[in-house]
């Protein structure tokens, strides 16, 4: 019987401008290429833990930290966008608040998202621990599949 071609219309792209998050960037595009998918961009600015108290001082500047996170975010994520736009692929992009491997779940899963593309960080030991691992979440989590890039493997 012969298989039927695997179609994936929309690829999400969760990126945090980290160095490994760049990396992944070549595989999510060359598979939205490949595919001639619309690639979604998420960056998700995560609540700071900080300012936990009830001190209006306290959340005023919590709230102007992440205006501050939000407006960096947002510029980055523009040029980021016309870079890939100027690569010839259509490109939706977000930016959201939360955990994010909830976040990232949450955005595909709503979005009908055919698949997902994200990069390791190479955490191990008790940074693994303490932080846990946003890509395993994200497999656990996610309704679509899951392509996972190894932070510095090549294309």
């Amino acid at each position: 019987m012969p298989s039927e071609q695997k179609t994936y219309p929309s690829i999400l792209f969760p990126v945090d401008f980290s160095e490994c998050s760049m990396h992944a960037r070549a595989y999510a595009v060359d598979l939205a290429k490949r595919y001639s998918s619309t690639l979604h961009l998420l960056y998700v600015v995560e609540p700071l833990e900080l300012f936990s108290g009830s001190d209006g001082i306290e959340q005023s500047v919590y709230f102007d930290v992440m205006q501050s996170l939000r407006g960096q975010a947002t510029e980055r994520m523009a040029n980021l966008v016309s870079d890939l736009k100027a690569e010839g692929l259509a490109v939706e992009w977000a930016i959201r608040e939360g955990r994010p491997s909830d976040v990232i779940a949450e955005y595909a899963a709503a979005l009908d998202i055919s698949m997902i593309c994200l990069s390791t960080h190479g955490r191990s030991g008790l940074n693994h621990l303490v932080l846990g691992s946003t890509t395993e979440h994200v497999l656990r989590k996610a309704v679509c599949p899951v392509f996972v890039v190894r932070c510095g493997q090549k294309l």
